[in-house]
């Protein structure tokens, strides 16, 4: 799913004049990463889940969460399955979930018309900024109150994600965070096929490309200009902007003084795309990427052996390969660091909007969910032998009718303890993500959120420089030696400068405080 991997730097003006408004007033609005969804009515309007079909009683909390997407055919029949077992759990709750398109525009829009939901999906890019302009309620004491097992089960630093100066906004969902998005999905069954060992260097995955093009002659070896993958082993380092590999600044976890750097004229990017260029040379990335308009389906259509992916993406997509290449088989690789680093504490959240006037039954909703198996898998995946089944601990949905399967955001709310994965995903893959974090330090930069506020016209003319530059140079196409005085002095014109002196001053007050 692409929301594991992007963090946007803008939104629609109309969504920006929609919290502007609500930061004066008591209707607050949202923005946040520049997504859109596709909901299930068209023109804006909200498609409902009907919490239970009989009237719940005078004493019963009706809740309304909103998440984007679109409302499956059976979400009816298990909102009316989970409410039973609220109440049934002792819970006065009544649960109804809308689905909404264009999600950040028109979460904004709603909640600064007044619009009351007790539950949204937040995001890391954007928390600190809706903070400030009081789109989100703290829930510190309902937390300590009515989230037992919420703080029990979720890791300090898992939580530090949600908070911002010293109060907690959201919960993040509790996933493996090392290299997240710095992986590559390759064909499993193709690095069997020519006897190569289980990739962890660029020398193994490089002799993978190899024999692709030796061997493949109907598929492209690799096809990405996301450069992310090449940074464990090339720049190690913690990105407090940007997305996709191109980004304005670092910082050295290893530097004692955490000094805020330049990234793009640095010897790291320059490794990082001349790697990415050699490979182009010897027709590892291919001469004409256009024979795929989109490189994550042509690698679930067979048509390319790896792409650039996060941790949890070959579960997401083996059952799509099984599908459409019989006996095909996704991996993930991770080119292994001189130390691993857990850099970001997360980044889908669920948070309790300003317009909630029940934040006791939110909290008590999103512990309820994590307080054990049955009603994460009650929740997250609905009834079991009517939306799906369970095969060896798996999610098992051969045999189910396509209007009993449920689609949920479980995304936005994972964790890994109570993960349910595909029947088709090797329980030896399961068993490394379990484990993924086990061995990895948790860099000083954790819960850290850039406040953007004072650099957002910088930081705007910055991504549109680097968006000018960035396709060719992660395709290989471009030489970094022609380009960096230029590219340079258009990142200086926009502004870099000024966003390192306040990334600087904000992580030295960050490091000073903890």
């Amino acid at each position: 799913m692409k929301k594991f991997k992007k963090a946007f730097l803008g939104m629609s003006l109309v969504a920006v004049s929609a919290l502007a408004l609500a930061g004066c007033g008591s209707n607050n609005g949202n923005d946040s990463a520049g997504m859109s969804n596709s909901g299930s009515n068209g023109g804006g309007n909200a498609a409902t889940s009907n919490a239970n079909d009989s009237k719940p009683s005078a004493d019963v909390v009706k809740l309304t969460a909103v998440f984007p997407g679109q409302e499956s055919a059976a979400a009816p029949n298990v909102l009316k399955a989970i409410n039973e077992k609220l109440q049934a759990d002792g819970l006065n709750i009544a649960v109804d979930i809308k689905y909404i398109d264009d999600y950040w525009n028109k979460l904004a829009l709603n909640i600064a018309g007044g619009t009351q939901y007790d539950l949204a999906w937040a995001h890391s890019s954007t928390l600190s900024d809706l903070v400030a302009k009081k789109v989100y309620q703290p829930i510190d004491d309902q937390l300590k109150s009515d989230g037992p097992d919420l703080l029990a089960n979720t890791p300090d630093y898992v939580l530090k994600g949600g908070a911002i100066n010293g109060k907690q906004y959201a919960i993040a969902r509790a996933i493996p965070m090392t290299g997240f998005n710095n992986v590559f999905n390759i064909r499993g069954d193709l690095r069997e096929k020519y006897g190569i060992p289980k990739i962890t260097t660029i020398d193994g995955l490089e002799q993978y490309f190899q024999a692709v093009v030796k061997n493949e002659p109907n598929m492209l070896a690799y096809v990405d200009s996301n450069t992310q993958t090449l940074l464990p082993i090339m720049a190690n380092y913690y990105f407090p902007i940007g997305d996709g590999g191109m980004y304005p600044v670092y910082v050295d976890p290893a530097d004692p003084n955490y000094t805020v750097k330049s990234f793009l004229d640095s010897p790291e990017y320059a490794s990082v795309v001349n790697k990415k260029k050699e490979w182009r040379t010897k027709g590892y990335i291919a001469a004409d990427s256009s024979k795929v308009d989109n490189p994550d389906a042509g690698f679930d259509n067979g048509q390319v052996a790896a792409v650039g992916a996060n941790l949890f993406r070959a579960s997401e997509r083996v059952d799509t390969l099984a599908k459409n290449v019989p006996g095909a088989k996704v991996e993930t690789v991770y080119l292994e660091p001189s130390k691993r680093y857990i850099f970001s504490a997360g980044d889908n959240m669920l948070a309790v909007p300003s317009t909630s006037k029940h934040v006791k039954e939110a909290v008590e909703l999103m512990n309820w969910i994590k307080k054990d198996q049955a009603n994460f898998d009650l929740w997250s995946y609905g009834v079991e032998g009517t939306n799906y089944k369970l095969t060896d601990g798996a999610v098992d949905l051969s045999g189910i009718a396509d209007a009993d399967k449920y689609n949920t955001n479980v995304w936005m709310w994972n964790d890994i303890r109570l993960a349910r994965f595909s029947s088709n995903y090797a329980k030896a893959d399961i068993d490394e993500l379990k484990n993924w974090d086990k061995n990895s330090e948790v860099s000083p930069f954790v819960g850290f959120t850039l406040d953007t506020s004072k650099i957002k016209s910088q930081i705007s003319q910055i991504q549109a420089v680097m968006n000018e530059y960035s396709e060719n140079l992660g395709l290989g196409v471009t030489d970094i030696n022609t380009i960096k005085g230029e590219l340079m002095k258009k990142m200086k014109a926009a502004g870099l400068q000024d966003v390192i002196d306040e990334t600087q001053k904000q992580i030295n007050a960050y490091i000073a405080a903890k």
